[in-house]
């Protein structure tokens, strides 16, 4: 059995397997844009539908236009300082990091967005519900931008752990730097969509 721990020895070359993970990452984005393209899409058809006013029921409280994008900042935070890592091999640590706290820190804003959300009705019996169709589509939007959140942060913190091992195959390493970047830039890209979206009411 053998002892050496350098680094994970696959039978493949680093190119092949830096283009294999780079191609389900591409995949995963594919298949995560066509679902945040049809949420936006559902967003504005509902809400040029408005059967019966039931986009915005009479009475009903939104959020603010600022507020979606400010649950992006984190999102675009991250795509920007991963990008400056991947620029600057001096700043990797440091920018993963810094992509990490970001990812937590909007992934805590839109939680408590979540929590607090001023279009909750109750019914006779006093249970909770979504106030009509803007309610509904927005608690989309804000799952898609936690979605991200949480596995972009599942991203950034493996990136945290590698930076501060000695021992990587830099060939590889620099195939998943650019994965990860594709995947930071996305949910940038995604976050910023959904903001323009609820920013019509």
């Amino acid at each position: 059995m053998s002892t050496d721990t350098e680094f994970h020895i696959h039978h493949d070359s680093a190119e092949k397997v830096g283009r294999r993970e780079r191609l389900g990452v591409r995949l995963l984005i594919v298949a995560d844009g066509s679902f945040v393209f049809g949420m936006i899409f559902s967003w504005f058809y509902l809400r040029n539908l408005n059967e019966n006013n039931a986009w915005l029921p009479k009475g009903v409280h939104t959020f603010t236009t600022a507020s979606g994008y400010t649950a992006a900042i984190g999102l675009i935070i991250a795509a920007l300082a991963h990008r400056a890592g991947e620029m600057n091999h001096g700043l990797r640590r440091v920018s993963s990091i810094v992509v990490f706290l970001a990812l937590l820190v909007g992934a805590v804003y839109q939680w408590h967005q979540m929590a607090h959300m001023p279009f909750i009705a109750h019914d006779d019996n006093g249970r909770p519900f979504y106030n009509g169709a803007y309610a509904s589509n927005w608690v989309l939007v804000a799952g898609a931008n936690m979605f991200h959140y949480l596995l972009g942060a599942f991203v950034a913190l493996g990136l945290v752990i590698r930076g501060y091992r000695t021992k990587l195959d830099p060939v590889l390493e620099e195939w998943r730097q650019r994965t990860a970047g594709s995947w930071f830039t996305w949910i940038a890209i995604s976050g910023i969509l959904c903001a323009i979206a609820a920013s019509f009411k």
